[in-house]
């Protein structure tokens, strides 16, 4: 095993600090990009619930018109509630996307919290050797009692 001197483990403690807190940085600085396009996601997502309940009350309106039994009317109600449906699976897809954005979010904010606690640690801690076994201490193979069964 390598020894490390003082200077060496100075060195390589300062270089895995700034390490440490380069990574906390980087993750901080992505959990805010992820947080920016989460907002973007929500209004975009707003949108199309305001366009959603439009629709809606206008299909409720075709419905109790005086030319609700037209073929035309009947026509437009479709194509108004084909739309409804496009965009319920626009939202849910939507929505499916901001929580995966949530949850990685998430991870980016464990890991600029453990970097920063892995450099805090790091700030005090120093590589220990290992001390070998005394030579003298080793029992002989002759001397081990033998086993019952000889």
């Amino acid at each position: 095993m390598s020894t490390f001197t003082q200077a060496d483990q100075s060195k390589h403690r300062k270089a895995f600090i700034e390490e440490c807190r380069q990574k906390a940085w980087g993750a901080a600085c992505h959990a805010e990009w992820v947080s920016k396009g989460l907002d973007e996601l929500m209004a975009h997502y707003q949108k199309l619930q305001e366009e959603d309940r439009q629709l809606e009350a206008d299909i409720k309106e075709s419905e109790v018109a005086v030319d609700y039994h037209t073929v035309a009317n009947r026509e437009k109600r479709k194509g108004m509630q084909e739309r409804r449906n496009q965009l319920a699976r626009e939202m849910k897809v939507i929505g499916e996307n901001v929580q995966h954005g949530q949850q990685a979010m998430q991870n980016l904010l464990q890991n600029v919290g453990g970097n920063l606690q892995v450099a805090e640690h790091a700030e005090k801690w120093s590589w220990k050797e290992v001390e070998a076994p005394d030579a003298s201490e080793d029992i002989p193979l002759d001397k081990f009692p033998e086993s019952a069964e000889e």
